[in-house]
Parts: C-alpha cells; structure tokens; sequence
C-alpha cells in the first residue's frame, strides 16, 4: 500500500514541534554506572530487580544483537498499527514479541463499540458526528478525570485511522445496538469483524509483510527484560531473553505496545483495588510498563485500575468459569432475568439495573464497594429454564459447580444463607424485603428499575459467586499527546521512549475502564500516531 504521508497527516491532531533526534543510538566509550535502586527511587520511579536498567557501554554482552530504526515491544493491534505505519515511512522496525502469534488481544478482543468519529466510512453512510460533544460527554463520563489533551488527540484521530484500516481490507461494520451513556447515537460507533472470521488475522499478516519488505523483522518468541539507555539516559535498545540466550535490539526509539499486566497475579495484588484474576487469552505480565518505570517512567494516578468485564462465577481462588450458570448473572433488559445481587454478608449492596445495559458499570462498582465478588440469587424456576436451553447444564454439571464453591443450593432462604456462610436471619429478611419491594414495583433506596423487580418463586434457591472479571489493565504508563512515556519529573519525558495501546489507555479513563470496545480503538490509533511522531522527529 502506498499512501502519500502529505495525505494520510492531513488533520493530524498534533505539531511537529522538537523532539529532536534520540541521539547516540549505537554510542560507546565510557562506562557510566547503573542507576541504583535509591537514585530511582529518589525521582519516584519504579525499581524491580526483575526489570533494571541497561546502561550502554557498562553491560554485558548479548549473545546476538539486531539494529533497526525502531523497536516495538508487542505484536498486538498497537505494535502492528506502529509497526506498519513506520514501515510505510520507510523505516526499518524490528517488531518483538513474546509469543510467536501476530495479532495478540487483537485476535480475541471484541471491539464491538469501536469509534470512529467522521470517518469517510461513516460519512460515506449519511452520519456524521459532532466531535465536540462527544468530548464532552466522555469527560462527564469520566468526572474529567483524564489527560484532555489525550482525549482529544485521539477522538480527533480515530476517524481517519479506522479508514486507513480499511484501506488494509480490515471488515468493520456499522453496530446496530442502541446507544449507552458515552457511546451516544450510531454516527459515533462500528463494530470490528468477528473474532471467528479469519479477517483480523489475513489483515494483520499483510500489514507484517508490509514490515518486512520495509527491512523490519518479526522476533517471536523474546521476552523483553530490560531497556537500554545511553549515558544521557536516552532509551536506544531493547534487552530481551530468547529462549534462555539474550538479544539486544538497538534502535533510535523504543515502543512499549506490551498490554499492560492483565495475566500478571502477583502485580493485580500489588496495585489493584481488589484481588481479581480471570480470564486473560494473552500473556501481558506487565514487563513493559515495568522496565519503563526501571527508566524514569512516571506511574500514573490511576495505576492498578482494571478494564472490568461482566459478572463470571468465580471461586475462591479466583479463576472463573464462562458458561453455564453464568447466564444466571446476566441481569439484562428482559425482566424475567433480573434478580438480586447480595454482598458478602448476604445484604444489597447496590442497584442490580447497573447490569440491564452495560455489565462493566456494575463490575466497576462492585470493585469500588471492596467487594471481591457479589452473590446472584435465584429459584428453582430459574434453574429450570436454564438448563432447558443449555444442555451442558444437567445435575453432574451443577454438582461440579456446587463442589467447586461457586454454585450453592438451599430449600429455604434460611438453608440458603448457611450453605454460603451468612447470618441466616440477615439473608431471610433481605430475601422478604426484596420480594416485598416487587410486589410493590417500587425501590425507594437503590430505585431499581420496576420492571426489573421480579419476585422470586419457590424453592430451592441458589446463590452464584460472581466476579466483575478484568481482562486486563488500563492505567500503566502516562503519555503525551505525542505518545513520549512522561517522566517523573514535571513536563519531562523518557528520551526515546514510547507507548501504545493498553499500557496507557488509562490516560482516556477514571479509575475505572467503561468505553466498551474503546482499548482496540486506542490501540490502532495511539499506533499511528506514535509512529507518526518518530516518524517526524526522530527519524527526519
């Protein structure tokens, strides 16, 4: 593909101002020292043991060492989107990957509210959106808590990325769900193709091709471990293991396109609200955003928030379980589905219509209550029509749940209680009240919905362990308009370094992820336009 930069920059968001050069990309000669643990500490950076800093000229040498003009740590919609665009400036990128699959979360993502604000594929359909009061419905979304100038870079930039997808054969298609808060109107949101199509995958085999035949490579199977800086602390390299042996990869500029921790327990502790792991496809153990904060990176106000998925039964160790009884947790429009969600000790703690439309809402919130995970309770009926439309669930099924500590079975409220653990006469008069509400069609302190008051019928009752479920993070780096990973020190950045896709999605949201579809979005766009920055100012 062969796209005129004059054209394809036409109403870029953002100047060309001075970076200047990274310089000394190869430099030799003296040997300054590491930074210790305490000269990092002291500027407020990260330090892991895991993760130090290389320092060029003082280190050890690599078993084989690759120079390009680029590096880009991940092979997911973001270091492609990098990666390709680079390679359509001529440059010679050296994509890493710790895998050997082109495409990562990009693969397995739905993406079903991707944006695409004023796209000629859009415009070419009659809708046309009103980028302004988008901004500001996404800031009232989020309470303003995010970088603006982000925000705005990006809404004013997704249009024309989505086309130039498209130019690579990528299959969106215009979503057809109604609108949600933020996401207001079909004029703003597509959907991406299925994950099942084939299509993700033959685009972004073509757009590695376009890589290679620019002189980049694809290294699967490296594990970044560490950056590499010069004695001016300028990033010039990339350190990575390869199978046991280690490989250098040097370059003018480094991209983190790594996707932030998500599959990373020990870090989920260590940063997050609660203690939550699911389902992750991919292998994102924070690598990145680790070696950055090991060279200067700041971390950012909302570190450890986590892009929160729908209810899951989950037990006691936290790994969830889709499928099945899940469905009972899908509190959505149809009223015959709504029931009670309870806490820990078996009260409501929340109004359950927070999962009628968009489940993240009410994950989110259940994670800002401190509850690790919620209860969903229903009856017999209940039960019995699931298991009508789900022939994998049958009692050898059910039973397997109950022994796993995720499904729990009471003749009586009271029986219920002492199968979870609750004060049965604290359940027993929610459970009343509960039923008394929707006899009542009115719910004066969580105002639920009415038609989402649906009493409970007889027993037995069953209480499912629910999880709001992250499938990843979304606040590990902070980025400028640019994509220059900022520093700890005011206005300052890390020299050389760069970040794409999830490692810095949190620039865009509140302490919570709410933008359904909205991290693959980010990704492709924050791609092109870290590659249009080095592009510009690095490599000119």
């Amino acid at each position: 593909m062969n796209l005129s930069r004059r054209n394809f920059l036409k109403g870029a968001a953002f100047g060309t101002a001075g970076l200047g050069a990274a310089s000394a990309a190869f430099l030799t000669g003296c040997a300054p020292q590491t930074p210790t643990e305490a000269d990092l500490a002291e500027t407020g950076a990260s330090t892991s043991s895991d993760y130090p800093v290389q320092v060029l000229g003082a280190m050890d040498e690599a078993a084989e060492t690759f120079e390009g003009d680029v590096v880009v740590l991940g092979c997911g919609p973001g270091g492609i989107a990098c990666a390709t665009r680079l390679a359509e400036e001529g440059a010679r990128v050296l994509v890493v990957e710790k895998t050997t699959t082109v495409g990562g979360t990009g693969l397995v993502c739905s993406g079903n509210c991707y944006i695409s604000l004023n796209s000629q594929y859009q415009q070419d359909q009659g809708l046309e959106a009103d980028i302004p009061a988008f901004y500001k419905e996404w800031l009232e979304a989020v309470h303003y808590h995010c970088d603006h100038e982000v925000l705005s870079t990006y809404l004013r930039n997704c249009g024309r990325v989505v086309d130039w997808l498209l130019g690579y054969g990528f299959g969106f298609h215009m979503k057809e769900t109604p609108a949600t808060n933020g996401l207001t109107g079909f004029a703003y949101r597509i959907s991406q193709p299925a994950k099942d199509s084939g299509n993700r995958q033959e685009v972004y085999g073509k757009m590695m091709d376009l890589v290679a035949q620019a002189g980049g490579a694809f290294h699967g199977e490296c594990t970044g471990t560490e950056l590499i800086v010069d004695d001016e602390g300028t990033v010039v390299g990339l350190r990575a293991d390869r199978n046991g042996e280690t490989v250098d990869f040097m370059a003018k500029a480094v991209v983190i396109a790594s996707g932030g921790y998500g599959a990373n327990r020990e870090m989920i502790d260590q940063y997050a609200k609660n203690p939550l792991l699911g389902r992750d496809p991919v292998l994102n153990n924070g690598e990145g955003a680790r070696m950055a904060w090991a060279a200067g990176a700041k971390q950012p106000w909302n570190l450890g928030a986590l892009c929160v998925d729908t209810l899951y039964p989950i037990d006691a160790d936290h790994v969830s379980y889709p499928g099945g009884v899940q469905a009972l947790g899908n509190v959505m429009q149809d009223a015959g589905k709504a029931r009670m969600h309870v806490n820990q000790l078996g009260r409501r703690f929340h109004s359950e219509d927070a999962f009628c439309w968009v489940p993240t809402y009410g994950g989110t919130n259940a994670v800002a209550c401190d509850e690790p995970y919620l209860f969903v309770i229903a009856d017999q009926a209940a039960l019995d029509a699931l298991k009508d439309s789900d022939e994998t669930v049958d009692d050898a099924y059910l039973e397997s749940m109950g022994a796993l500590g995720v499904l729990f079975a009471g003749d009586t409220p009271e029986a219920l209680a002492e199968a979870v653990g609750w004060d049965p006469a604290v359940f027993s008069e929610e459970f009343s009240h509960y039923n008394e509400l929707c006899a009542q069609g009115e719910d004066p302190v969580f105002f639920k919905t009415a038609q989402h008051l649906v009493p409970y019928g007889a027993g037995p009752y069953y209480a499912v362990r629910m999880a709001p479920t992250p499938f990843g993070t979304c606040g590990d780096l902070n980025v400028t308009p640019r994509m220059e990973v900022r520093g700890v020190e005011p206005g300052s950045t890390v020299k050389g370094l760069y970040a794409v896709g999830t490692e810095t999605v949190g620039t865009m949201h509140n302490d919570y992820y709410w933008a359904l579809g909205q991290t693959v979005g980010w990704a492709h766009t924050s791609g092109v336009l870290a590659a249009e920055e080095i592009a510009a100012n690095v490599l000119s």
